[in-house]
């Protein structure tokens, strides 16, 4: 038997048992304090620290704003149509009758803009707003949209645009309360309120305006009135680039229901260290300027802080890239503040006082004191019967009235507000070009079109499969969502309807250090096998960028096919070659 030796002060001792356990001389266990008392096994001092702490984490829950809560979804339910024309010409109308003779006052608190009301521009600057509006134009479409609003009708809107659309960084959800286009919504009902306005966001992550030049309309309802384009920081800083968000401007403006676009952009620190101050938004403005579109950005506003110190504008952004709750607050108040000027303007014109929105009384129809009444006006709302079309001059028997024209005899149907019609070319078309002017009819094979996909029956025994975003992560990339093939020689054929005459893939460029060579895919347009274009898939990027590549040019108008084979020793497999979809214009 061993024995432990050489016991110190420092070493834990046991203590010895009490010398009068039976004789009354030691504590009484009755006698005890409470805090020594068990209850359940454990102490009861330890229950009274345990009970000390939920009530402080209760407490500060209840009393104290917490920063990881999201606010409740907005809703329109509930909202009751204000008919702003309508209760003008009736306030105007009694006052007449009184001998008043003065005109109802302005509803709208923020008007004048810049004025003592103008919230935005007292926390923003005069100035700094001012400078925000990179291209207002002459509003025409934006007018139109006001004009709907004012007369108590409902509004649709729809947000098409990268990341910072997507609501990356600022709760993850495409209609996420913290949002701009959420916060621009909420602001928009609370003025023109309206059970049946709609906000669509189309936005996708990580994806630029060479997709949405061709599949907008897999993104937008087919009737809306205002489309928000969101780019700026998305596309890349060139022509090419500049060439696709005009496909995207153009095609929107040229749909039937003749939308209203604005472009918005967001500044980014990465976006300027890549390009200085010439960036994505300077040839947006090109384009702006050529569709008369207005053109709204918080590049001046964030820019003279930046330079200045970089770390000044850190609370706009949740990294170098994407806006923050705090960023995306400003993209909506920068926006708000441009609306808020064009509504004080159209209500100055309705008003008579200014001549400022002078697109409204170009429109058809236009008559500030005619019928001013919720379904008053042009057009048949949704869901209604279609209008009754003139009738000719013989039968128009009333005595008194004009006879009506007879409605013109054309093919295609004159568009409501004809002087707002796009430019008869591109911003590259040269005058006397050997090749004659092709309207582009964008069209989109995309494997994200859930609601008309591509048959299955193209990809039986083809080699290739389609791929959707595995659960648990996010619907909005648009790189979970493609066909797929590693075996060589296996050939896809996709057929498309060319317009203009250009016809490109999308398809998914991969780090080198992830596939290393790659693999290769060649297509081609029908039998046009003479001018075959190779594509390779491995590229000096960071991780997966979805590409755009021409494949045929000058192709012509009607139905076509591309086929595309994956190159490769049959029986070897190579690295997964990703198509996001075939494109044409």
């Amino acid at each position: 038997m061993q024995r432990r030796s050489g016991l110190g002060k420092g070493l834990a001792r046991i203590s010895p048992p009490s010398q009068h356990p039976l004789t009354g001389m030691g504590i009484d266990p009755s006698t005890r304090s409470r805090w020594h008392q068990r209850s359940f096994g454990v102490p009861n001092r330890i229950w009274a620290v345990l009970l000390v702490f939920v009530s402080i984490v209760t407490l500060t829950r209840y009393v104290l704003p917490s920063h990881h809560e999201q606010p409740p979804p907005f809703s329109t339910i509930g909202l009751v149509p204000k008919n702003y024309l309508h209760e003008a010409n009736y306030f105007a109308a009694n006052n007449s009758e009184g001998g008043g003779g003065e005109v109802a006052g302005n509803p709208f608190d923020f008007c004048p803009v810049f004025g003592p009301g103008d919230d935005i521009a007292e926390r923003y600057g005069v100035m700094a707003l001012a400078q925000s509006r990179l291209h207002l134009g002459s509003g025409g479409r934006i007018h139109r949209v006001i004009h709907k609003a004012l007369l108590g009708q409902p509004v649709v809107m729809s947000v098409l645009g990268g990341s910072v659309s997507a609501c990356h960084g600022s709760g993850d959800d495409p209609l996420s309360p913290t949002c701009y286009p959420s916060l621009f919504f909420q602001w928009w009902s609370s003025v023109f309120p309206h059970p049946a306005s709609e906000l669509t966001n189309g936005a996708m992550r990580r994806t630029n305006s060479g997709y949405f030049g061709f599949c907008s309309a897999h993104h937008a309802p087919d009737n809306t009135d205002l489309i928000i384009l969101e780019f700026d920081v998305d596309d890349p800083g060139d022509q090419r680039a500049m060439d696709n968000f005009e496909l995207l401007v153009r095609s929107l403006l040229d749909r039937p229901d003749q939308p209203a676009v604005v472009i918005l952009g967001h500044f980014s620190p990465e976006t300027h260290s890549a390009y200085g101050f010439a960036g994505p938004d300077h040839w947006h403005n090109i384009v702006a300027q050529f569709y008369d579109v207005p053109h709204i950005s918080t590049k001046p506003i964030l820019y003279p802080s930046y330079m200045s110190n970089p770390e000044l504008i850190k609370p706009y952004y949740a990294d170098a890239i994407l806006a923050s709750p705090t960023g995306h607050e400003l993209l909506a108040d920068v926006l708000i503040s441009y609306f808020q000027s064009q509504i004080c303007a159209a209500w100055s014109t309705a008003g008579g006082h200014s001549y400022e929105t002078i697109p409204i009384m170009f429109a058809p129809g236009y008559n500030p004191g005619g019928d001013t009444h919720l379904f008053g006006g042009i057009g048949a709302r949704k869901g209604a019967a279609a209008p009754e079309p003139p009738k000719a001059a013989g039968e128009n028997a009333e005595a008194g009235k004009k006879p009506a024209q007879a409605p013109a005899q054309d093919s295609h149907p004159v568009p409501i507000y004809p002087e707002l019609r796009i430019p008869p070319v591109r911003i590259n078309t040269r005058p006397q070009s050997s090749k004659p002017f092709e309207e582009p009819a964008p069209f989109c094979a995309s494997a994200n079109d859930l609601v008309n996909p591509v048959p299955p029956s193209l990809f039986y025994g083809s080699g290739w499969t389609a791929a959707h975003p595995p659960q648990g992560t996010s619907p909005l990339l648009t790189t979970g969502y493609y066909w797929h093939s590693s075996m060589p020689l296996s050939k896809l054929r996709v057929p498309i309807k060319v317009g203009a005459g250009d016809v490109g893939m999308y398809y998914l460029k991969e780090p080198i250090r992830d596939v290393e060579e790659g693999s290769q895919i060649e297509c081609w347009v029908d039998d046009n096998f003479g001018g075959a274009v190779i594509i390779e898939n491995a590229g000096d990027v960071n991780s997966p960028v979805p590409t755009l590549e021409m494949i045929d040019h000058h192709v012509s108008r009607g139905n076509h096919y591309v086929e595309c084979v994956l190159l490769g020793e049959e029986g070897q497999p190579v690295p997964s070659f990703k198509i996001i979809g075939i494109f044409a214009t």
